[in-house]
This record gives structure tokens, sequence and C-alpha cells, in this order.
């Protein structure tokens, strides 16, 4: 897989900051172009109450902010001088700006921050991070932002022992894995290893079989919970990087049922990387 362009959303925190360093440095590694975006939602109030002019005003400030926020990060990181790059600001939610740039851009890859730490309604509802791992169709890797560089050696994939639809989605480990000269541990957590059955067995051999010009191993985990058992196979392996394929629910699974790889974004502080298929 070729990652020719990587889309960093930024909101000029220390957090999207670091993420643009370790995108430019992928940038660099992969000859990539950056693409930056900047997104805010506004929202507009009946006009009985605001004028359209006093709106109008709003919105010029808001373009006049972010642009001059985007030349002082240039300054700033002047790591940015390295690579082809270009900043775009929209008014609107961020996963819809983020739908937006994939489209017209032909994204390859999303390289965002999360902070270190989180507060008890973001573990209930997601944070931005989730909110793009959950709706982007272009693989997502979200770096904690305590993690000031990508250097990998470790690569863990952890797979829930379902169907893969598309196996074209995994090349993205093997490109990393091969660029890094990385080893990929791929893994399934599992309560009885006695109930695994021939199917699934089945399945882990053909993952592996993607990986054959790499180191791999591939193997079953007992856990009381999925995500005790990613959590502490990937302390104990020293990942560098944690792949995920976050699976499609319904509307009330959604509700009722807490996502694995949402708590495990939300969480982590090691680099994810999700996908869907």
């Amino acid at each position: 897989m070729k990652i020719k362009n990587i889309l960093v959303p930024i909101d000029f925190s220390e957090c999207s900051k670091n993420a643009l360093k370790i995108a430019i440095g992928l940038a660099k590694d992969f000859g990539a172009k950056i693409h930056m975006v900047n997104a805010v939602h506004v929202h507009h109030p009946h006009p009985d109450f605001i004028g359209g002019s006093l709106m109008d005003s709003i919105m010029a400030d808001y373009e006049n902010q972010v642009k001059e926020s985007f030349e002082e990060l240039e300054s700033e990181i002047i790591e940015l001088n390295d690579v082809p790059h270009e900043a775009d600001r929209f008014i609107s939610y961020l996963t819809d700006a983020i739908y937006s740039e994939s489209e017209r851009k032909n994204i390859d890859l999303i390289v965002m921050g999360t902070r270190a730490h989180h507060d008890k309604i973001e573990h209930l509802i997601g944070t931005r991070a989730t909110d793009i791992i959950e709706s982007s169709k272009v693989p997502v890797i979200v770096i904690p932002e305590n993690v000031k560089t990508f250097k990998l050696k470790k690569i863990g994939f952890a797979s829930d022992l379902s169907e893969v639809k598309n196996f074209e989605k995994l090349k993205l480990i093997g490109t990393l894995a091969r660029h890094f000269d990385a080893s990929v541990l791929i893994f399934s957590i599992v309560e009885d290893p006695e109930k695994l059955t021939a199917m699934d067995q089945k399945l882990m051999r053909e993952i592996s079989e993607r990986f054959k010009d790499v180191n791999c191993s591939a193997r079953t985990v007992q856990a009381d919970s999925i995500k005790e058992g990613i959590v502490k196979f990937a302390a104990f392996h020293e990942l560098d990087l944690l792949a995920m394929i976050p699976r499609h629910r319904s509307f009330f699974e959604r509700i009722f049922r807490s996502s694995v790889t949402k708590n495990i974004a939300i969480d982590a502080d090691i680099p994810l990387l999700s996908f869907h298929e």
C-alpha cells in the first residue's frame, strides 16, 4: 500500500501539534503530502435573535484567526518545510470535514492526537478521535500525547476471530512492518482456549499468510475480558503500535454495548491503528 496523502486534524492544541510532528515523520519516510484540517461547528441562531451581517462578521473573524494560527504553526514547527503540505478550514463538524477532505484529496491515512487523560463523560460518549475512528473509511492512527516518536519494532494486530472480508485493508500493517523492519504479532483474546473452533484456527492462519514477507506470529490469549487481554498483551510484549478493526454495529448496540476499540483509543498509551473493512 502506498501512502501519498496524510490528513492531520489540527485544533492548535499541544496534542494535535504532537500528532502533526509524527505525521511529518511519516510523510518524510513515504514521500507523502500533509493535509492539515481545522473545523469548527458554529451554531446558527434564529434570525430574530441575530442579524445576518453579524453572523458574517463572526465567520470572517474565524477565518482570519485560523489563517493566522496556521501561519504561526508553520513558524513553530519548522519541520513542515521539509514536506509538501497545505491547510484547509471548515465551518462544520470535524467528522464532516474529514469525510470531505478524504474524498477530495484521496487521503490514504489520518493521523490525529488524543489527550493523555479523559474524564468520565468522554469515556461514556467518546472523544473526537473515537468519533473519527467510528466514521472514517480511511485508516486512522491515534497518537497519545505522551508518544513523541514513531519508531516501530513490534506491531500487534488484535483479531476478534470474525471473518476478514477485505484483506486489502491489512496491507497497511504490512507496509509499516516492512518499512520499519518491525515484527507483526497477531493475537486474539479468548475466555477458554479449548473452545477454539477449527474455523477460528483457519482464520488465524489466513491472516498470518498475509504477512509472509515479514516476521509474523499468531496466537490466542486467555483473558476474562477483551479490553483487559489487549491491554495486558500490549504491555507484556511492549508493542509500539496496536492495530484493530472496529466492527459496524446497530444503533441499539452502539447505545447499550461499549466499543472495545473506542475504549482502547481513549485509554491506550501507545499509538492505535484503526481501519474499517
